[in-house]
């Protein structure tokens, strides 16, 4: 610790004459002014020196001592960054100017700086501490940025219905022609889906079919040729008649939809062979042969025409409830078109509601009207469809109120106000342009995105110069410059976020595999003294002397002592409030050195007490290699843990490692409690506490489970 204890020393020296140059900015003859400015000159003098030191020592100790050279660098990293001996190079020359309010507000920051360096040297989870500050700081730019681009964009649309009123207004008259010729469009499709429009060709046919079978019925038995050679004849028209209808009907009808032929040929088949089989018998007839088999052929036939026909009616039915849906998707699809072009109006008139709402609502009934056509049901298709109607005239009813503020608009644009807007939100952007340039950086260039928002700044004045000058037009553009400029300052800002979180989370890893070696090395010194008190204790008989005594009382402390680290491991945890199962383990670990505590004050170092002392170090061995494992994944260019829903970031550890150590946690409960039940039955304390592990571990598996369950849903 001589090399650091050493830098200290040499800091606290600087920060001592600095708050001598300090103490009084008022004005001072120009001696006493060279005097503080040669002060500030060998301050900085020794600073560049320190610097110098750290750097040098920390090479040399890089081999021998690793932990005190990482501290070393890291302290020189942070002193080049924070460029401490250039801001004492710019106090030195305000002071030889006698500018001493300037040079005291340096001299402020300059000390801040240098507390950073002891902080650092005295403690390595400083810097991670730092990192999180500006984490945090950088967090509350990006929300501002945000607010700040909201605003800037409701301004954009508040201007843009302003900068060409009636290009808006027309396109809103040709939307509302469009959404009542929609409305007509559901409003016939009601009718035809309630009194849906019979096929007339195929009753016809029907009918002719039925007088026909009727009239050969009447003709049974009876001889007389002419009058059967008359329906032959009608039987062969209607066959042509049947086949000609069947010819020009749509595709989807060619088919009965279960495999089979032309319903439509098939009925003027068994007509025709209807009429062959009459003809026969009016042959059979003249010539004195038995005529009656070949009447009952024709019956039969006509009957097969009958039943073909009917399949056929029934394929036209099917085929126009089908083409009803076609007809809605069609309204629906066109609803959907109008829809966008409806957003796309309320953005050029904010604040008036232009029906796209209902547009999408009378979407979900076209399309629930559209199942229950396709599957044959008319009767509960007509409810949706005259829900999706009633929401179209909604949206026209709103679609004209919109078009009644557009042509107000025109005739009343309020160009004051909006310059008012657009003047206050450049004075918030000023103002986080303030904040990020403190910000600072290597090259004082101020947080990421500065640029970006200093030029969108500019467009917004330009934006408000056009307002005062009523050029909507032109301020509509400086606005749409100011909101790109503004997003990729956003992109910017979340980039280094991203990377300033994964530094910290890594840095956070670092930080508890130290507490956690630390800990397991003490640990194991910790049992194995356990180890040796319980022999001589065993020799001792019933009154142990002094020193043992004392003995048990110095490692219950020690376990205290390791109790409290684990208690700020679970701070830190907690705090950084990612992990499920790892802060439940590491409390659980706490209690069980509490209870070491105690029991090694009594001088319980029994089978028991070594036991857990033994869990505790497989605790502590399961939990660096879980940080291990991950560390390593991050520094071979791995991403954090997986990503969990609702979050913003990557959880500290990956859910495989929280699986294992629940898996871990619930061997160590396992193994406990068939140790506890050799042990007396007079440890019912611990019995209840070991039912409190059991009960805490399933909770554990049920949380794992559900977000198991919600990681599989993303």
């Amino acid at each position: 610790m001589r090399p650091i204890a050493s830098l200290l020393a040499a800091l606290l020296c600087c920060q001592g004459l600095l708050a001598q140059d300090g103490e009084t900015p008022k004005p001072q003859p120009v001696p006493d002014a060279a005097t503080l400015a040669d002060n500030q000159k060998t301050i900085g003098e020794r600073v560049e020196k320190i610097e110098e030191t750290m750097r040098r020592i920390a090479k040399i100790l890089e081999k021998d001592n690793p932990d005190q050279a990482a501290r070393l660098k890291m302290a020189w990293d942070r002193s080049k960054n924070d460029q401490n001996v250039k801001r004492i190079e710019e106090i030195e020359v305000l002071l030889r100017q006698q500018l001493f309010a300037e040079a005291v507000e340096n001299q402020r920051e300059l000390e801040k700086a240098l507390q950073r360096l002891m902080d650092i040297l005295l403690d390595r989870d400083a810097e991670r501490k730092e990192l999180k500050d500006k984490i945090e700081r950088l967090e509350d730019i990006a929300t501002k940025l945000n607010n700040i681009i909201e605003d800037e964009r409701r301004q954009f649309h508040n201007t843009e219905k302003f900068a060409d009123p009636e290009k808006t207004l027309k396109r809103a008259e040709a939307a509302k022609a469009k959404l009542a010729d929609l409305i007509q469009r559901q409003e016939d499709l009601i009718e035809k889906t309630k009194s849906p429009e019979a096929d007339a060709g195929i009753k016809a046919l029907e009918d002719r079919l039925e007088a026909l079978l009727k009239a050969q019925k009447d003709q049974r038995g009876k001889k007389d040729p002419a009058e059967q050679e008359a329906l032959a004849e009608k039987a062969a028209q209607l066959a042509k008649d049947i086949a000609a209808h069947a010819q020009g009907m749509p595709d989807a009808l060619k088919g009965d939809g279960m495999g089979r032929a032309n319903a439509g040929e098939q009925a003027a088949g068994a007509t025709e062979r209807a009429s062959g089989g009459m003809q026969d018998a009016a042959a059979q007839m003249k010539g004195g042969q038995p005529f009656e088999p070949r009447q009952q052929d024709a019956e039969q036939d006509l009957r097969e025409a009958q039943e073909a026909l009917r399949r056929l009616a029934k394929r036209g039915e099917q085929h126009a409830e089908q083409r009803l849906a076609k007809d809605q998707e069609r309204i629906r699809k066109d609803t959907q078109r109008l829809q966008e072009e409806l957003e796309h109006l309320e953005k050029n008139a904010p604040g008036t509601d232009s029906g796209a709402g209902d547009l999408q609502k009378a979407q979900g009934d076209m399309g629930k009207a559209e199942g229950k056509l396709d599957s044959g049901n008319r009767e509960d298709a007509v409810p949706h469809e005259k829900n999706a109607k009633e929401e179209l005239e909604k949206a026209k009813k709103k679609l004209e109120e919109l078009e009644k503020e557009l042509k107000r608009l025109i005739e009343l644009p309020d160009y004051d106000k909006l310059a008012q807007e657009q003047e206050k939100t450049a004075e918030d952007t000023e103002k986080l342009l303030d904040q990020m340039k403190k910000e600072g950086g290597q090259n004082g260039e101020g947080a990421p995105g500065t640029g970006n928002v200093e030029q969108g700044k500019r467009a917004m004045q330009d934006a408000e110069r056009n307002l005062r000058g009523k050029s909507a037009k032109g301020a509509n553009r400086n606005q749409q410059e100011a909101i790109e400029r503004l997003e990729k300052a956003r992109e910017e800002l979340e980039e280094i976020l991203r990377q300033l979180r994964e530094e910290e989370q890594l840095m956070l890893l670092e930080a508890l595999e130290r507490r956690l070696l630390k800990m397991l090395q003490q640990q194991t010194q910790i049992h194995k003294e356990t180890l040796a008190l319980d022999i001589r204790l065993r020799d001792a008989g019933e009154t142990p002397p002094r020193a043992l005594v004392d003995k048990g009382t110095q490692l219950g402390d020690g376990e205290a002592e390791l109790a409290v680290e684990a208690e700020k491991v679970l701070e830190i945890l907690k705090e950084e409030g990612t992990t499920v199962v790892i802060p439940d383990v590491v409390e659980d670990l706490k209690m069980d050195l509490d209870g070491l505590a105690a029991r090694l004050r009594k001088l319980d170092t029994g089978e028991y007490t070594q036991q857990v002392q033994r869990d505790v170090m497989e605790t502590l061995r399961d939990l660096i290699e879980v940080i291990q494992e991950e560390m390593n994944r991050r520094q071979g260019g791995g991403q954090g843990g997986e990503p969990q829903e609702g979050e913003g970031e990557d959880p500290l550890l990956p859910t495989s490692a929280e699986l294992k150590m629940l898996k871990a946690l619930q061997e160590r409960v396992n193994r406990r409690t068939s140790t506890f039940d050799r042990m007396l039955k007079k440890e019912e304390n611990e019995r209840e506490r070991l039912a409190g592990k059991q009960e805490a571990v399933g909770t554990l598996t049920r949380t794992m489970a559900d977000r198991l369950n919600k990681e599989g849903d993303q």
